[in-house]
């Protein structure tokens, strides 16, 4: 994209005009989502940053400034969830390790707790395993008890992006976990209230 021509779609986005805001997408959006696929290594994540991003533009396009060059900018803004999604994720590697650690501890002797404790670390394990974002969601939503409006503010997603994330994530517990899942999840929801 020349200089002269971004700096007419962007005075053209400025002015909310639709078309400057699609060329803009289809001139970036492959590059920054190869970008942010490299460093995350998950499709729906990145997607769904990449959505940010742009809902961003779309929604400052009145009181952006752009320093150098709207490519910079984008890759800046896209940097910035990068690290913001890294920050989050070991929050959440902390929790695992946390509850990792309780059932450990508080889960020993009797050969009945044997087969929980096993159980847990699977249904542990298969949390560990969701992509990036549906554990993020997963977590809100079982753990810290956020509701799913909640969620999707904390995170800049919508609501039924969290109620999809949800249903997947639920899907697949059940799944792997069929016999044993109620009583798994009531037993983790009661851990996580006694870490915090």
């Amino acid at each position: 994209m020349k200089l002269i021509n971004e700096e007419h779609l962007l005075i053209s986005l400025k002015a909310g005009e639709a078309f400057a805001f699609d060329r803009i997408y289809t001139t970036y959006s492959k590059m920054l989502y190869t970008y942010l696929y490299a460093r995350l290594d998950d499709q729906d994540l990145c997607s769904d940053i990449l959505q940010d991003v742009f809902i961003s533009l779309w929604e400052k396009r009145e009181t952006i400034r752009i320093e150098a060059s709207l490519k910079s900018y984008l890759f800046q803004a896209i940097k910035y969830k990068i690290t913001d999604q890294y920050r989050r994720n070991y929050k959440y590697q902390k929790y695992l390790t946390e509850l990792g650690d309780y059932v450990n501890t508080h889960f020993t002797a009797p050969v009945d707790n044997i087969d929980q404790k096993n159980q847990l670390k699977g249904v542990m394990h298969t949390i560990d395993g969701f992509p990036c974002r549906m554990k993020e969601i997963f977590i809100l939503s079982r753990f810290e008890h956020l509701s799913v409006n909640s969620i999707a503010e904390k995170l800049s997603i919508s609501p039924q992006t969290v109620k999809n994330q949800l249903t997947k994530a639920l899907s697949i517990l059940r799944e792997h976990h069929a016999e044993t899942y109620l009583t798994n999840m009531t037993i983790l929801m009661f851990l996580f209230e006694k870490l915090k």
